[in-house]
């Protein structure tokens, strides 16, 4: 049986127990992240924990309604069962909530709720010479390019702060005070807790790419990134993720690029050899039928 719970009656041990055995686990759907990414959050449950749905929540003029947070790429049912029926779930959402624009995870399936397929991109990590040997010509040109002038894996590494500030910078055409603030604490905490780590690249004595990731389970998450001009011109991006992929401790990792629907941004994605994973984003009214 579905039921629905607030979350001051979620039993959190059970929750995270739940996630953690999923055949479909991932670190977006974990109570400690959900309670970074989002203030508030309820959720449907099914059985005893064998199934569970995030349903994170905003309120405006008194009314309630369900939306994807930021630095959550997909959320969805996680379940321990073989198979789940998905749309059980979205059923079951209560009609309290007015409207509901989630992402499902890939492994969710197409819902009759679906309103639009997603494109993400991940990458198996085996050994580098393997890894290198699906890049497209392009990247490696990128690579050369970056060597030759002269990127190297910085000594200092980004703070979260720093990270933050340069990142604020190079997004000011799209990142609003939310976006910077909620990236911000994602980092710092996950940073602290160990979940996460800053990779920096540095051209000419200064740091000008970072990315931020996300570990979990052998998962590799690509949280968020930023290139400087300089980091741009010097191509260092590449350069970052390259480093990261020789490294040992990742070895039969998943890199999880997590995106793109950009078609430039997953063109860059494929082209190191990743391979393209769909999922879908759902839509409901409160008023519309189920049946």
């Amino acid at each position: 049986m579905i039921v629905y719970s607030k979350n001051k009656h979620i039993d959190f041990d059970k929750w995270d127990d739940c996630i953690n055995r999923a055949v479909n686990s991932m670190p977006y759907a974990y109570s400690w992240y959900l309670n970074l990414v989002c203030p508030n959050w309820d959720a449907l449950i099914l059985n005893d924990y064998e199934a569970v749905m995030p349903l994170p929540w905003k309120k405006k003029c008194g009314l309630k309604y369900i939306v994807q947070p930021y630095y959550c790429q997909q959320l969805g049912v996680f379940h321990t069962m073989q198979t789940v029926q998905v749309d059980d779930f979205i059923k079951a959402i209560p009609k309290h909530f007015i409207y509901v624009s989630q992402n499902l995870n890939v492994s969710n399936g197409k819902s009759r709720f679906a309103i639009k397929k997603n494109t993400n991109y991940e990458l198996l990590l085996k050994d580098i010479n393997v890894v290198r040997q699906n890049y497209a010509k392009n990247h490696h040109k990128n690579i050369k390019k970056a060597n030759s002038r002269g990127v190297v894996i910085s000594e200092k590494p980004d703070t979260p702060s720093q990270f933050s500030e340069k990142k604020s910078v190079a997004g000011r055409n799209f990142m609003n005070e939310t976006l910077i603030s909620t990236e911000h604490l994602v980092i710092k905490t996950l940073t602290h807790q160990s979940k996460g780590q800053i990779y920096t690249a540095s051209c000419q004595g200064q740091n000008c790419t970072s990315v931020f990731l996300l570990s979990d389970n052998n998962r590799l998450i690509l949280l968020t990134s930023y290139s400087d001009e300089l980091g741009k011109k010097s191509r260092a991006y590449f350069f970052l993720l390259d480093y990261i992929f020789s490294l040992s401790q990742y070895k039969h990792f998943i890199f999880d690029f997590e995106g793109s629907n950009i078609q430039t941004i997953a063109k860059i994605n494929a082209w190191f050899g990743a391979s393209p994973k769909n999922y879908y984003s759902i839509r409901r009214f409160f008023w519309q039928s189920f049946f």
